[in-house]
């Protein structure tokens, strides 16, 4: 959840990209930590594993600058959706205060981004087994391979989107539309900070 240090007024954020392997979670931060200034961001830091096979997790910190007369940064991470990460997963997505969720566009891949959508809900849920809600939005990722391969959009939102959070379609390696679904994701979190301060 945010951390917030009321008498300096600074907020900071958890935001997680969550999606099936391959899917292309690290691409995202790469792509954003090359499109933000570097005074605005820290640099991407992959946390090794145990297992030496891959990252535990990638992050990535970033400083938005003042809004709503708050001292905004966000903590970006990217968690692979692998059996061993369990635990970490957990505890990152205990923290969110929003999830990116990146889907592949591939035909073939439905059945993979449905197990992590899966995941996700499942990893969401408190002690209890009660269901936290975390603002999310969907990013559709390869959308810049051949339209044969992909599935349309309202296809891919009937199967993971029923309720029709925000989505984009987006190409990591071109940079497309990734930016706009962070933009996307902040800006529902703070106007969810900002009903819940007296006064809003």
């Amino acid at each position: 959840m945010a951390r917030i240090d009321a008498e300096r007024r600074d907020l900071t954020l958890t935001v997680v990209v969550y999606g099936a392997p391959q899917v292309g979670k690290t691409t995202i931060l790469h792509c954003i930590q090359d499109r933000v200034t570097p005074e605005k961001r820290g640099p991407l830091v992959p946390f090794g594993t145990d297992f030496g096979v891959a990252p535990m997790l990638d992050w990535l910190p970033l400083e938005l600058g003042v809004i709503g007369g708050w001292r905004t940064s966000v903590n970006l991470y990217a968690i692979p959706d692998q059996r061993h990460a369990d635990a970490t997963r957990r505890l990152i997505l205990a923290d969110a205060d929003g999830v990116m969720f990146a889907a592949d566009t591939q035909a073939g891949r439905l059945a993979e981004n449905v197990s992590a959508m899966r995941s996700l809900r499942d990893n969401l849920d408190d002690p209890d087994g009660r269901s936290r809600a975390v603002p999310i939005v969907y990013l559709y990722t390869k959308c810049d391979l051949p339209e044969e391969l992909q599935l349309p959009r309202e296809a891919l939102n009937l199967e993971l989107n029923p309720s029709a959070h925000p989505d984009f379609a987006c190409s990591a390696l071109k940079g497309e539309g990734v930016l706009e679904a962070l933009h996307g994701v902040i800006s529902i979190v703070m106007r969810q900070y900002a009903s819940q301060r007296p006064g809003a």
